[in-house]
């Protein structure tokens, strides 16, 4: 039997879920086979720092002050042919510095939690200058030509929507897994929601809010939103995660002050976790970390303007499930809340019985366990076909 001696994981720092993703695959790896070295490489910074640098602060400012830029590249890219000559100039993207690392480090399989690598990767397949294995996660709940390339040999997605969006763009049902979204395994143990309160200095007889920006901390009108929270009319509790902007979380920490009810503000925190289970719904963006970690904390969600492109088919996909509730204004989101934390608390609960339904556990484990299957495997060419 073949050993998973080495994987190479590709990703970026695009958003906080491709890099998770990836770190979770990785030390799920290291309890099932400590003996595989696993490098993960930042795709986007290898091939150039400057790039990655410019790249990412593009990235940040369209989806926060031009989402409806962000949405006609996003739009425009999500149907390309295999063969178009814009999909080609993507696919050799950074071409010559990846065939460098895959001769140098010769992995028995290559995992892409980013699209980009894994259209190179699938280049240099066809071009056979490689016949590494290729396995890619796609990190949303959203169907887009950028994660499905030729010669994949599979595909780990978080949803059987999912599945079924690759299946009618050509992918062979045989080369898809439903495994989840990997998260980190904090987000599936066990906890004590009483201890949890009273570590957090919270009343258990009180409703509690948790608003998190993303890891950015870029939700929009943030803290016009908490300042509603921090003066609702009935008692509530209010925790709020700006994650790694300072200068939002100095906003908010201005705020607090004059807030009638108890507030809790956090920047970036490893302990999410546990302010989900303390908490009663999630008002966030619909980044896929985000949701993946709320579906395995069973946590309801009131999602606020999520970001054109992934994070709106994030959304559609969430409350088709019965498991989120979509604001597009502030009025909405008093509404929603007004609604599910005192009017309507059943509806609440239905929402988190819910995420019983299409959560999926210890994702990162089953990858893991599926990717040292693949080395053990003769690579056989993805059956795949054009869409015509």
């Amino acid at each position: 039997m073949a050993q998973l001696s080495k994987l190479l994981i590709l990703s970026a720092a695009y958003g906080e879920g491709h890099q998770q993703a990836a770190y979770a695959v990785r030390d799920a790896l290291s309890l099932q086979s400590p003996e595989t070295e696993v490098v993960i490489v930042d795709f986007v910074r290898m091939v150039h720092p400057l790039l990655d640098s410019v790249a990412r602060y593009c990235y940040l400012k369209s989806v926060q002050f031009a989402p409806l830029l962000w949405d006609w590249f996003y739009k425009g890219t999500s149907n390309l042919s295999p063969s178009s000559m814009i999909q080609k100039k993507l696919n050799s993207v950074g071409i010559h510095a990846l065939e460098r690392l895959l001769t140098e480090s010769n992995p028995d399989v290559v995992l892409s939690t980013f699209p980009i690598p894994a259209g190179v990767v699938s280049f240099l397949k066809q071009l056979r200058r490689t016949q590494v294995p290729l396995a890619t996660i796609i990190t949303d709940h959203a169907i887009h030509s950028q994660w499905i390339h030729p010669l994949t040999t599979r595909y780990f997605v978080g949803s059987d929507h999912v599945r079924q969006g690759l299946i009618r763009r050509g992918t062979s049902r045989s080369n898809i897994s439903v495994t989840g979204i990997p998260i980190r395994p904090a987000f599936d143990a066990a906890y004590d929601r009483k201890s949890l309160q009273e570590k957090y200095g919270l009343d258990k007889n009180l409703p509690t809010v948790l608003v998190m920006g993303g890891a950015y901390g870029i939700m929009g009108d943030i803290n016009l939103i908490c300042e509603e929270l921090f003066n609702y009319p009935k008692p509530v509790q209010v925790i709020v995660v700006t994650g790694r902007n300072d200068r939002m979380k100095a906003q908010i920490d201005g705020l607090v002050a004059n807030a009638k009810q108890t507030v809790k503000v956090y920047g970036f925190t490893q302990d999410v976790h546990e302010l989900m289970g303390v908490s009663d719904i999630v008002l966030t963006k619909a980044g896929g970390l985000t949701i993946s970690e709320a579906l395995a904390m069973e946590l309801p969600m009131l999602l606020y303007r999520p970001i054109p492109g992934q994070e709106v088919q994030n959304a559609d996909y969430l409350v088709s499930a019965g498991v989120a509730v979509l604001a597009e204004t502030r009025p909405q989101v008093t509404d929603a809340l007004r609604d599910l934390l005192v009017e309507n608390p059943q509806k609440r609960e239905k929402m988190r019985h819910m995420t019983r339904l299409i959560r999926r556990r210890n994702a990162a484990g089953k990858i893991a366990a599926e990717l040292m299957n693949m080395a053990d495997a003769v690579e056989v060419q993805a059956q795949y076909s054009f869409p015509g």
